[in-house]
């Protein structure tokens, strides 16, 4: 099956949105012109309830194309088993909560935000849920698409440690699909994806967080580094609203 990476004849339209939250009235916003491919970079849902999830499947639904390929974000925790299993600990305990129930009415249990995203409806929606790593989608129009995924982004810190706070200066340790700059971080992306997706940006690529001086970068020089040697033809990315926009990169010839 020819590639989109190799058959220049053949033509592909992207729609490219990201913290959309559940918000339901970005639907009226889009265009409502056919695309080929719908690609979602992260943070699906503001607070990670159910209720927001499914929200966020049925704006997918309407949406007029037939792949959608979405990955989670820094909000979207209850898809991050990790860090949702410490948020259920601190809220019972913060809250006095004695049942877990009470927090699964509204979040669901482990693994249930999960099976939403990834169940065969969603699927038949055009909905693929994307874990961290290559992927491969034949598209409608004889080409097909090779994607490498990733949700994670680095923890903003002061300093190399597990310092708490994050870049939107919300404090909070606890953000989902993050490490810290000691632990680093391994993008696997290879040399033949046509598309990268990653939640948040490249460092230095459309990732100043505010129009402050001195500016601060929220980009990963890991993931710079993996996306320059990959060299792919698309880079889709989200998470720093004052980052918003496009860019049109030549690459430099690679050592000899």
């Amino acid at each position: 099956m020819p590639s989109i990476l190799t058959m220049s004849n053949i033509k592909a339209r992207f729609l490219i949105i990201s913290d959309t939250y559940a918000s339901p009235s970005l639907l009226s916003s889009l265009s409502t012109m056919p695309v080929d491919v719908i690609i979602h970079c992260g943070n699906l849902t503001q607070e990670s309830k159910l209720s927001e999830f499914a929200s966020a499947l049925a704006f997918f639904k309407a949406i007029n194309g037939p792949l959608k390929l979405v990955i989670p974000g820094s909000h979207d925790f209850t898809l991050d088993d990790a860090v949702y299993e410490t948020k259920i600990t601190e809220t019972a305990t913060n809250l006095r909560i004695k049942k877990k129930e009470e927090i699964y009415k509204t979040y669901g249990k482990k693994g249930q935000a999960r099976q939403l995203l990834c169940s065969e409806q969603a699927k038949k929606d055009g909905i693929f849920f994307l874990d961290e790593g290559r992927h491969h989608f034949a598209l409608g129009n004889g080409a097909s698409l090779s994607v490498y995924a990733s949700p994670y982004t680095p923890r903003a810190s002061s300093d190399d440690d597990d310092d708490d706070d994050d870049y939107q200066g919300q404090g909070n340790k606890n953000w989902s699909f993050q490490y810290t700059k000691s632990q680093g971080h391994v993008f696997d992306i290879g040399y033949s994806a046509d598309v990268v997706i990653t939640h948040g940006p490249p460092l230095g690529v459309l990732d100043v967080t505010a129009a402050s001086d001195p500016k601060t970068h929220a980009g990963c020089p890991f993931l710079f580094a993996a996306v320059a040697m990959a060299r792919p033809r698309l880079h889709c990315f989200g998470h720093v609203p004052a980052g918003w926009g496009a860019k049109i990169v030549r690459w430099r010839d690679r050592p000899a």
